[in-house]
């Protein structure tokens, strides 16, 4: 098993710890928070994020509405779209994620010596700076691409 793997499941284990998860409610979470970092984001921008159909969104926001999370408004410029925001509520539950999380992360970390910490941070920081304008934040992006520069030059 992958080191990825293995640590994405000590995170879910201990999100899900005494209690009965959804297998979504990372999706709905990830969701929760992009909504709430842009400005009233249409439907078709939530799916670009999450590389996903729009039929897939459509699922996703409607369940996130009906249990009164993420509410709609018509877009004035344009009939066909509905801009999305979050409720008080949706907005009360994300914060109470990211506190359960940062909790998680903190205690998954706590093994790090500072050093080891901010090297790892750091080796973060220089991946998303690479990715910024590439493949990975293109939703055509597919697991089996090489990363950017592992190809050898031909001299």
């Amino acid at each position: 098993m992958s080191l990825f793997s293995i640590v994405r499941r000590i995170m879910r284990t201990k999100f899900a710890k005494d209690k009965k998860l959804d297998p979504s409610t990372w999706l709905r979470i990830e969701t929760m928070k992009f909504i709430a970092e842009q400005d009233k984001p249409k439907m078709k921008d939530i799916a670009n994020y999450l590389s996903i159909t729009a039929p897939s969104a459509t699922s996703l926001i409607g369940e996130l509405v009906r249990d009164g999370f993420v509410t709609s408004c018509a877009d004035l410029h344009d009939r066909r779209a509905l801009l999305l925001m979050l409720t008080a509520k949706g907005k009360a539950e994300l914060r109470k994620a990211i506190v359960h999380g940062v909790r998680i992360l903190s205690e998954l970390f706590s093994n790090l010596s500072k050093t080891e910490f901010l090297s790892f941070i750091s080796a973060l920081e220089r991946i998303k700076k690479g990715s910024v304008g590439t493949e990975l934040e293109s939703s055509k992006f597919t697991s089996s691409a090489p990363p950017r520069g592992s190809q050898k030059k031909k001299v």
